[in-house]
């Protein structure tokens, strides 16, 4: 009994520890996990793990917001980059950014191109490589597409870590063997030292080796940008005064449509203005390349080619082309590539590249059905019940619906109907009092008045049935007692046969002399018998007399 006792003691007591063991394991893990995460988290890129030297990861779904580029978003999975060096920036400095996309299936992704984006929150000047669209313009290339971009930071960065997202466009092919154009978004996180950066901040969490090899790191991609933009010389000379010019830098200062609004569909003209930012180097024999690979605007003279001869340094020029917006276009924004290819005139040849963000619109139409009024015609002086069902047969929604009336025969206070979401109808009621008499025709106007996403009112009008009339309903009801309307053969017609009353008067007479025909019949039957029986009883009485 004994020794049981004791096994049985021995069993609750390896249970308690090996209980307290599993407890402490569940503790320690997630600890352990948000350790190797923090380890991991300097110059993250695409939210994965990744080191201060290499890396191969994909963008998360949040970093594919706040875009709008060519294409349409992809999965993270398809494409990935690789960063192989720490790259680290300071404010006012140029910094080198170097990284690898790569196909995750080189069977079915081809890679396109790379380029940064730029917004609010883009580290960098917004000028030379800024605007660099590195492509694959070989088979290998498409596989794996090598990008290094050479950018000056802001001088008002702060200290700290910092995204740099940049947009990569690929073509897949789809399980029924089409192919279609898609993009994804990678990030770059850098650590920059800002302008703010005191001595006492830079020994926090660094010491003297770190900065040491940071700021050589620094002077030499200085000392590589300036040698491949300022140093070298343009004739072959080795003068050392002789230098290589800067790639003057593009902009799309602004833009004009014709008309303003750009509908899908339609044709219409846009002037760009590009001012050559340089201050020395003029822009000569310039070829720009206008569209979009997704095809949504469309050249109309079939080439989107523009030659420019010359935009002088400091100065804008202007290239106009007519251009097509795809009927199946959504109401939207849409973008509008730029890239230009020139040389300065001295035989020294540059690229360039920006894009605009151009508004499609749609038209809006409307249907008006289901139409009824109570009563359904309205004295003049008299109130009515006017309703209708509004449809939108566009597929852009609509918001801040009124409906009122614009016509000499009724009058009618606005009504509000709310808004009406593309391809979908919403009701109306309005109501009605009438002014003058319009059963000539039996219409009236609306207009109806709403506002587009941005918040332009414009105004439609539609004739629908409504008829007012001098005496309204009771009219009517006068007409149809009058004596003539009975008498009127198309409303027999219409109402039926119906026995006139002569018949009624012969039918009757008939019946009355059938009625005394067989009164007499019986009369005269009666008489005959009493007759009968009369001269009966006289013959009896003879032969009773005779017997006596």
């Amino acid at each position: 009994m004994m020794r049981k006792n004791n096994v049985r003691r021995f069993k609750k007591g390896m249970c308690a520890w090996l209980l307290c063991l599993a407890m402490t394991v569940s503790v320690l893990a997630p600890a352990s996990v948000a350790n190797a995460t923090m380890l991991d988290v300097e110059n993250v890129v695409d939210d994965t793990n990744t080191t201060n030297t290499t890396n191969t990861g994909t963008s998360a779904d949040t970093d594919n917001t706040n875009a709008d580029p060519n294409g349409v978003l992809g999965k993270n999975s398809d494409v990935g980059i690789e960063v192989t060096k720490s790259i680290t920036g300071k404010a006012g400095k140029n910094v080198k950014v170097e990284f690898k996309l790569k196909s995750n299936d080189t069977k079915t992704v081809q890679l396109k191109s790379v380029y940064p984006v730029i917004d609010s929150t883009f580290p960098f000047e917004t000028s030379g490589d800024a605007y660099k669209i590195v492509t694959a313009d070989d088979e290998e290339k498409t596989k794996e597409l090598s990008a290094s971009y050479k950018m000056m930071t802001r001088m008002d960065i702060t200290t700290g870590y910092h995204s740099v997202r940049f947009i990569g466009e690929y073509t897949k092919v789809e399980a029924d063997g089409s192919t279609k154009d898609y993009y994804v978004i990678k990030t770059i996180n850098i650590y920059f030292t800002g302008s703010d950066y005191t001595s006492d901040s830079d020994d926090k969490g660094k010491d003297n080796s770190d900065k040491k090899e940071e700021e050589e790191e620094e002077d030499n991609q200085d000392e590589e940008y300036d040698d491949e933009y300022d140093g070298g010389s343009s004739g072959g000379s080795s003068d050392s005064d002789d230098y290589e010019p800067v790639a003057p830098k593009l902009l799309i200062s602004g833009y004009e449509t014709t008309p303003k609004k750009v509908k899908a569909g339609e044709t219409f003209k846009i002037v760009l203005h590009i001012q050559n930012t340089s201050k020395n180097v003029n822009v000569c024999n310039g070829k720009f390349l206008i569209g979009n690979e997704a095809g949504s605007f469309t050249p109309t003279s079939g080439s989107n080619a523009v030659f420019v001869e010359k935009i002088e340094a400091g100065k804008t020029g202007d290239i106009e082309i007519e251009m097509k917006a795809g009927a199946d276009l959504q109401q939207k924004n849409y973008s509008l590539v730029v890239k230009g290819d020139f040389d300065d005139g001295n035989g020294n040849n540059f690229t360039s590249a920006d894009s605009v963000t151009i508004p499609v619109y749609q038209d809006v139409a409307f249907a008006i059905t289901d139409v009824s009024m109570t009563p359904e015609v309205v004295g003049v002086g008299e109130s009515a019940e006017l309703m209708f069902t509004i449809n939108n047969k566009s597929s852009v929604g609509v918001y801040n619906v009124n409906v009122s009336t614009k016509s000499d025969a009724v009058e009618a206070k606005e009504s509000y109907v709310g808004n009406i979401a593309g391809s979908s109808s919403a009701y109306a009621t309005m109501e009605i009092t009438g002014k003058a008499d319009n059963s000539a025709d039996g219409k009236i106007t609306i207009v109806i008045s709403y506002e587009d996403s941005e918040g332009t009112v414009t105004t439609v009008e539609e004739k629908i049935a409504c008829t007012v009339s001098e005496d309204g309903s009771s009219a009517m009801e006068d007409d149809f007692t009058d004596d003539e309307f009975y008498d009127d053969e198309e409303f027999e017609e219409e109402e039926g046969f119906q026995i006139p009353i002569w018949a009624f008067i012969i039918l009757g007479i008939i019946l009355l002399v059938v009625i005394v025909a067989v009164i007499v019949i019986v009369v005269v039957t009666r008489k005959k018998r009493m007759a009968a029986l009369l001269e009966a009883e006289d013959g009896e009485d003879d032969l009773y007399d005779e017997n006596i």
